[in-house]
Protein backbone atom coordinates (compact mmCIF):
# COMPACT_ATOMS: atom_id res chain seq x y z
CA UNK A 1 0.00 0.00 0.00
CA UNK A 2 1.62 3.14 -1.22
CA UNK A 3 0.98 7.31 0.31
CA UNK A 4 -1.05 9.32 -2.04
CA UNK A 5 0.05 12.84 -2.52
CA UNK A 6 -2.14 14.28 -0.23
CA UNK A 7 -1.02 12.04 2.46
CA UNK A 8 2.86 12.88 1.80
CA UNK A 9 2.02 16.70 1.79
CA UNK A 10 -0.28 15.79 5.35
CA UNK A 11 3.42 13.92 6.95
CA UNK A 12 5.16 16.91 5.79
CA UNK A 13 3.45 19.23 7.38
CA UNK A 14 2.82 17.42 10.66
CA UNK A 15 6.85 16.53 10.94
CA UNK A 16 7.44 20.56 9.74
CA UNK A 17 5.34 21.70 12.66
CA UNK A 18 6.72 19.08 15.07
CA UNK A 19 10.21 19.73 14.36
CA UNK A 20 9.96 23.67 14.69
CA UNK A 21 6.93 23.65 17.89
CA UNK A 22 9.73 25.32 20.42
CA UNK A 23 12.35 26.74 18.85
CA UNK A 24 13.76 28.25 15.66
CA UNK A 25 14.29 25.72 12.90
CA UNK A 26 16.49 26.23 9.66
CA UNK A 27 14.76 25.23 6.85
CA UNK A 28 17.91 23.14 5.68
CA UNK A 29 17.33 21.35 8.64
CA UNK A 30 13.69 20.67 7.95
CA UNK A 31 14.53 19.44 4.96
CA UNK A 32 17.48 17.17 6.19
CA UNK A 33 14.26 15.98 9.43
CA UNK A 34 11.81 14.96 6.89
CA UNK A 35 13.90 13.01 4.37
CA UNK A 36 14.33 10.86 7.64
CA UNK A 37 11.30 10.95 9.54
CA UNK A 38 10.54 9.82 5.34
CA UNK A 39 12.55 6.78 5.29
CA UNK A 40 11.66 5.83 9.01
CA UNK A 41 7.64 5.99 7.85
CA UNK A 42 8.19 4.24 4.69
CA UNK A 43 9.81 1.39 6.99
CA UNK A 44 7.45 0.89 9.39
CA UNK A 45 4.71 1.23 7.54
CA UNK A 46 6.23 -1.03 4.51
CA UNK A 47 6.00 1.52 2.07
CA UNK A 48 8.54 1.80 -0.81
CA UNK A 49 10.61 4.92 -0.31
CA UNK A 50 11.35 4.76 -3.52
CA UNK A 51 7.73 5.84 -4.15
CA UNK A 52 8.01 9.10 -2.04
CA UNK A 53 11.00 10.11 -3.45
CA UNK A 54 9.57 10.25 -6.85
CA UNK A 55 6.31 11.40 -5.94
CA UNK A 56 7.97 14.92 -3.84
CA UNK A 57 11.00 14.57 -5.91
CA UNK A 58 13.64 14.62 -3.14
CA UNK A 59 17.26 14.74 -4.94
CA UNK A 60 20.87 14.77 -4.40
CA UNK A 61 21.78 18.55 -3.77
CA UNK A 62 25.22 19.85 -2.69
CA UNK A 63 24.16 20.27 0.83
CA UNK A 64 22.45 17.10 1.18
CA UNK A 65 18.88 15.42 0.20
CA UNK A 66 16.86 18.11 -1.03
CA UNK A 67 12.91 19.14 -2.26
CA UNK A 68 11.62 21.32 -3.69
CA UNK A 69 7.66 20.19 -3.10
CA UNK A 70 8.62 20.34 0.34
CA UNK A 71 10.66 23.87 0.25
CA UNK A 72 6.74 24.89 -1.62
CA UNK A 73 5.15 23.43 1.58
CA UNK A 74 7.48 25.20 4.12
CA UNK A 75 6.51 28.28 2.26
CA UNK A 76 2.39 27.10 1.91
CA UNK A 77 2.69 26.90 5.67
CA UNK A 78 4.28 30.11 6.35
CA UNK A 79 1.63 32.15 4.08
CA UNK A 80 -0.96 30.30 5.97
CA UNK A 81 0.21 31.42 9.43
CA UNK A 82 1.28 28.12 10.40
CA UNK A 83 4.56 28.83 10.76
CA UNK A 84 6.36 32.24 11.96
CA UNK A 85 9.46 33.41 9.78
CA UNK A 86 12.80 34.78 11.12
CA UNK A 87 14.84 36.52 8.85
CA UNK A 88 12.87 36.49 5.80
CA UNK A 89 15.48 38.38 3.42
CA UNK A 90 18.46 36.13 4.54
CA UNK A 91 20.11 32.58 2.83
CA UNK A 92 19.29 31.16 6.44
CA UNK A 93 15.39 31.71 7.21
CA UNK A 94 14.29 30.25 10.63
CA UNK A 95 10.65 29.28 11.08
CA UNK A 96 8.99 28.27 14.06
CA UNK A 97 5.51 26.88 14.60
CA UNK A 98 2.71 29.10 14.93
CA UNK A 99 0.35 28.95 18.08
CA UNK A 100 -2.17 28.58 15.04
CA UNK A 101 0.26 25.69 13.36
CA UNK A 102 0.54 23.69 16.92
CA UNK A 103 -3.03 24.12 17.51
CA UNK A 104 -4.07 22.15 14.03
CA UNK A 105 -1.31 19.85 13.30
CA UNK A 106 -0.11 18.22 16.65
CA UNK A 107 -3.10 17.49 17.99
CA UNK A 108 -4.15 13.96 16.46
CA UNK A 109 -0.56 12.89 16.76
CA UNK A 110 -0.44 9.18 18.08
CA UNK A 111 2.00 7.24 20.42
CA UNK A 112 4.25 5.89 17.68
CA UNK A 113 4.09 8.65 15.83
CA UNK A 114 5.49 10.79 18.77
CA UNK A 115 8.44 8.10 19.49
CA UNK A 116 9.22 8.59 15.64
CA UNK A 117 8.98 12.34 15.86
CA UNK A 118 10.84 13.44 18.97
CA UNK A 119 14.16 11.30 18.21
CA UNK A 120 14.16 13.26 14.95
CA UNK A 121 13.54 16.63 16.90
CA UNK A 122 16.39 15.46 19.30
CA UNK A 123 18.56 14.60 16.38
CA UNK A 124 17.86 18.34 14.29
CA UNK A 125 17.77 20.45 17.59
CA UNK A 126 21.16 18.93 19.23
CA UNK A 127 23.35 18.54 16.19
CA UNK A 128 24.43 21.41 13.46
CA UNK A 129 23.11 20.84 10.04
CA UNK A 130 26.20 19.51 8.59
CA UNK A 131 25.89 16.61 11.79
CA UNK A 132 22.52 16.05 10.34
CA UNK A 133 23.77 15.06 7.09
CA UNK A 134 26.59 12.98 8.23
CA UNK A 135 24.22 10.49 10.60
CA UNK A 136 22.02 10.85 7.20
CA UNK A 137 25.11 10.11 4.49
CA UNK A 138 26.78 7.18 6.91
CA UNK A 139 23.75 5.48 8.77
CA UNK A 140 24.43 2.00 8.59
CA UNK A 141 20.29 1.48 8.72
CA UNK A 142 19.93 3.06 5.56
CA UNK A 143 20.49 0.91 2.61
CA UNK A 144 23.64 1.92 0.70
CA UNK A 145 21.76 2.36 -2.69
CA UNK A 146 19.33 5.33 -0.79
CA UNK A 147 22.84 7.23 0.41
CA UNK A 148 24.89 6.34 -2.88
CA UNK A 149 22.07 8.45 -4.76
CA UNK A 150 22.02 11.13 -1.96
CA UNK A 151 25.95 11.42 -1.55
CA UNK A 152 26.33 11.54 -5.35
CA UNK A 153 26.33 15.31 -5.99
CA UNK A 154 27.29 16.38 -2.21
CA UNK A 155 29.94 19.47 -1.75
CA UNK A 156 30.90 18.06 1.40
CA UNK A 157 31.39 15.09 1.34
CA UNK A 158 35.54 15.50 1.67
CA UNK A 159 34.77 17.57 4.93
CA UNK A 160 32.46 15.17 6.32
CA UNK A 161 34.85 12.52 5.97
CA UNK A 162 37.92 14.62 7.28
CA UNK A 163 36.18 15.46 10.32
CA UNK A 164 34.28 12.01 10.81
CA UNK A 165 35.53 11.30 13.52
CA UNK A 166 34.54 14.92 15.30
CA UNK A 167 31.00 14.02 13.64
CA UNK A 168 31.38 10.36 15.62
CA UNK A 169 32.32 11.67 18.95
CA UNK A 170 29.25 14.51 18.53
CA UNK A 171 26.45 11.89 18.01
CA UNK A 172 28.06 9.74 20.70
CA UNK A 173 28.14 12.68 23.02
CA UNK A 174 24.31 13.52 22.46
CA UNK A 175 23.21 10.12 22.53
CA UNK A 176 21.98 9.94 19.17
CA UNK A 177 23.70 6.86 18.49
CA UNK A 178 25.87 3.98 20.60
CA UNK A 179 28.64 2.69 20.43
CA UNK A 180 28.03 -0.07 18.27
CA UNK A 181 26.34 2.28 15.67
CA UNK A 182 29.49 4.52 15.98
CA UNK A 183 31.37 1.66 15.06
CA UNK A 184 29.24 0.81 12.01
CA UNK A 185 29.30 4.38 10.92
CA UNK A 186 33.45 5.07 11.30
CA UNK A 187 33.34 1.79 8.72
CA UNK A 188 31.60 2.78 6.44
CA UNK A 189 32.86 6.66 6.41
CA UNK A 190 36.54 4.82 6.18
CA UNK A 191 35.33 2.71 3.19
CA UNK A 192 34.22 5.82 1.39
CA UNK A 193 37.75 7.72 1.54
Amino acid sequence: MGLSLDQVFELIDKVVIYLSQDSWMDKWKIQKGLFYYLWLYSIHKKIDFNDIIKKIEIHPDKQGPYSIAIDGEVESLIKDGYLEVRNPDSKNILVKASRSGRDNYLGDISEEEEAYLSSIKDLVEKLESDQVIFFIYFNPYIPNEIKDYFISKSEIKGNLLRYKDRYIKKLLDTNIIDEITANKINKLASKTI
